[in-house]
């Protein structure tokens, strides 16, 4: 039997595409090439304005290895999975070839098809609303209803000056340069200490000085070039310090949030607040976290005392993929404060309302130990 003829490329067409080919491997080339000599010539605005074009993250392409070659997901790291703005031009490009971030094409699908934010939201956290949500049922410590504390008024210096408390709370930042666009007129202070450091400032003194709550406040810069390694620095920080003060009992990582579309503007006794997102890690991404729900179940008691005081002044809890250093502490979460368009004054009310909760929250506990 006469095997059937093949049929080939007639020779033209091959030179066709090959020149096609090739002249768009000579484009892309060429503009890799372009970029990198603006950024050696300090050439700032084509090169940033592609960066914020581009906002760039290597998320994506973490998804795509997971998924075409196994087992790689169980040896992820924990990059950062946010901003890369300040990135050099060599990896600009490169990142450009694995994923788009906001505002970019991918995210500009999103807002034209409510259907592709939905799949994507569904897969990479779950928001549990506030004032609606409840717990699910596990035995967990009874606590009487939460009140807010009373406290003593002011008395004498205490007799044992040399006998030093040690911290209850620690707050950092792993995101140390976000910023609040009314307050200092930009997003990010890169390389340096933005809004959110002069926030948790704010909180570790409202919790020492008006609730009495020894808080530890590290302002240590994390989120220096290259961004992705954030967290993993910020997890060095939060190691030294629990091993210098192992009484700790929460671990509060500040940030403010970045989702767009969320409304962080709500009326609490006729003044404006920031609103509040408690995010818990998990072991989503492979990487060890066998306690998270202890920091699971905190997010949710915390939650709850909130509801009771503040109604509607948090948006939820979020449970993400990524662990964020909360394998660290059975208490560890991150809080996030309004967005890049709150003002000062609607986000230190909000601390200050935070502060609150949380001295009831640790108060109650107290109570029940």
């Amino acid at each position: 039997m006469e095997s059937l003829p093949r049929k080939s490329l007639p020779p033209e067409h091959f030179r066709y595409l090959l020149v096609i080919g090739l002249t768009f491997f000579t484009f892309f080339i060429t503009i890799g090439i372009y970029l990198v000599a603006l950024d050696q010539q300090g050439s700032s605005y084509p090169l940033a304005y592609l960066k914020r074009l581009y906002h760039l993250d290597s998320k994506v392409g973490h998804q795509f290895f997971s998924q075409v070659i196994p087992g790689f997901k169980r040896y992820r790291f924990e990059d950062d999975p946010d901003f890369i703005l300040d990135t050099k031009a060599a990896d600009l490009l490169l990142r450009f070839l694995v994923n788009l971030r906001n505002p970019s094409p991918q995210e500009m699908f999103k807002a034209q098809f409510p259907l592709l934010a939905r799949q994507e939201m569904a897969k990479t956290y779950t928001l549990r609303h506030a004032a609606t949500h409840r717990p699910p049922s596990e035995p967990t410590i009874q606590r009487p209803t939460p009140v807010p504390p009373t406290r003593p008024a002011p008395t004498a210096p205490p007799v044992q000056p040399s006998r030093i408390e040690p911290p209850r709370i620690l707050i950092y930042h792993t995101h140390t340069s976000e910023s609040y666009i009314p307050v200092s007129g930009q997003t990010h202070i890169h390389n340096g200490r933005g809004d959110i450091v002069r926030a948790g400032a704010l909180l570790s003194q409202l919790l020492n000085e008006k609730h009495g709550l020894k808080t530890l406040h590290c302002d240590t810069i994390h989120d220096h070039y290259p961004f992705r390694e954030a967290y993993q620095r910020s997890a060095e920080t939060v190691q030294k310090l629990l091993a210098d003060h192992p009484q700790v009992e929460v671990v509060l990582d500040l940030h403010r949030d970045a989702t767009p579309g969320l409304n962080h503007k709500v009326p609490i006794k006729g003044k404006t607040a920031a609103k509040i997102i408690l995010v818990v890690g998990s072991d989503r991404l492979g990487l060890p976290h066998p306690q998270w729900e202890k920091n699971h179940r905190f997010a949710n008691a915390l939650l709850e005392v909130m509801d009771l005081l503040y109604p509607n002044l948090a948006h939820g809890v979020i449970l993400a993929e990524a662990r964020y250093n909360q394998h660290l502490h059975p208490q560890s979460i991150i809080v996030e404060f309004g967005d890049d368009k709150s003002t000062w004054e609607e986000v230190s009310y909000s601390l200050e309302l935070f502060a609150e909760v949380l001295a009831t929250y640790l108060t109650q506990a107290s109570y029940t130990m």
